[in-house]
């Protein structure tokens, strides 16, 4: 009797480590997250940097972070545009990777004219603290922020475009030092000399920058109105709108380098913010979420394929060689028996 209550318990345990290591590994669909805890999943291989339609994503599971509108500083935004953000995370051994995504009836990617505002999303990173700091930082407290701009992205795909793509009809005679003739295209029409009657372009104002390499600025913050571009951009991402919803990845190293960036380690703290278009949200008019923790855990977990396979056939090797050491000692003991 004692024996098969053993063996029945060892085939239970077994059991039960298997269906945890299997779900863990991602063959049974999880469950969105529901806290504040974003899970990542580790990959060994190359990370879907600027991918979100990648089908890695759908290896991770879902947080759903709640939104809310932004009531301390002007301009505000009583409501939030979107109840929830879906977060997703991948990372290996140098990067992480986070997928964004929100329903959005209107693709919003162009700036030209007045009134026009942009879709964006940001992430706001923080070391970990007990007691995080909450909104923007603080004075001595600075917090990274990576904002994904829809009309940067456009810049990038579609080609710079500027007042005479949007007043076909506007029209300037005369250019010092400019080249070739009117109308005159930014940035090929401006020599070194012409480009400094374009004030913003000649001072590197980020936005007014006609040839860009990534759709993410990367900036830092000590409080309220304090964002400011960094001096190094190390964060990459693109964004994709289909069937009124976008979805966005942004990317960045984990230990950069860089000063002003802050490391991103097992519980660095998070936030997101959303800001639609057509509502006319800029600046401090946004969504914005609370804070949520990255477990990063105390090792990796393969998201690959054959790397999980191989783990998934080691648990059953297991219950295999548990489930004949559990036989074989039943058998010497029955022949003992009278």
């Amino acid at each position: 009797m004692l024996s098969r209550f053993r063996f029945v318990l060892a085939v239970v345990i077994v059991a039960a480590m298997l269906l945890s290591g299997v779900q863990y590994l991602g063959f049974f669909p999880g469950l969105a997250q529901g806290g504040t805890e974003l899970l990542p999943t580790y990959r060994l291989g190359t990370l879907p940097a600027t991918d979100p339609a990648s089908d890695l994503w759908a290896e991770v599971e879902p947080l759903q972070m709640p939104m809310s509108g932004q009531t301390v500083v002007e301009p505000r935004r009583p409501v939030s545009f979107v109840e929830s953000l879906e977060v997703r995370a991948l990372y290996n051994a140098t990067h992480i990777a986070f997928r964004l995504s929100w329903p959005d009836a209107v693709k919003d990617n162009r700036t030209i004219e007045t009134g026009q505002f942009r879709d964006a999303v940001a992430i706001q990173v923080a070391p970990a603290s007990a007691t995080p700091y909450l909104c923007m930082g603080a004075a001595g407290v600075r917090l990274q922020i990576m904002q994904w701009k829809a009309d940067w992205q456009a810049d990038l795909e579609e080609g710079f475009k500027d007042l005479e793509d949007a007043f076909p009809n506007f029209w300037s005679d005369y250019y010092p030092f400019a080249i070739g003739g009117p109308p005159y295209r930014v940035p090929e029409g401006f020599s070194e000399n012409a480009s400094v009657y374009l004030v913003g372009y000649e001072v590197g104002n980020p936005f007014s920058q006609p040839l860009k390499v990534t759709a993410v600025e990367d900036a830092a913050a000590e409080g309220f109105f304090t964002i400011t571009t960094q001096a190094r951009q190390d964060a990459l991402g693109r964004g994709l709108w289909s069937d009124g919803r976008w979805g966005v990845v942004i990317t960045r190293a984990l230990v950069t380098g860089d000063s002003q960036d802050v490391p991103i380690a097992n519980g660095a703290i998070v936030a997101f913010a959303v800001w639609d278009g057509s509502s006319g949200d800029v600046g401090a008019r946004k969504s914005v979420s609370t804070w949520a923790t990255l477990n990063l855990g105390g090792g990796a977990v393969p998201s690959d394929y054959v790397a999980r396979v191989a783990i998934v056939a080691g648990i059953l090797l297991a219950l295999v060689v548990g489930s004949l050491v559990v036989l074989r000692r039943k058998k010497k003991g029955g022949e003992g028996l009278p």
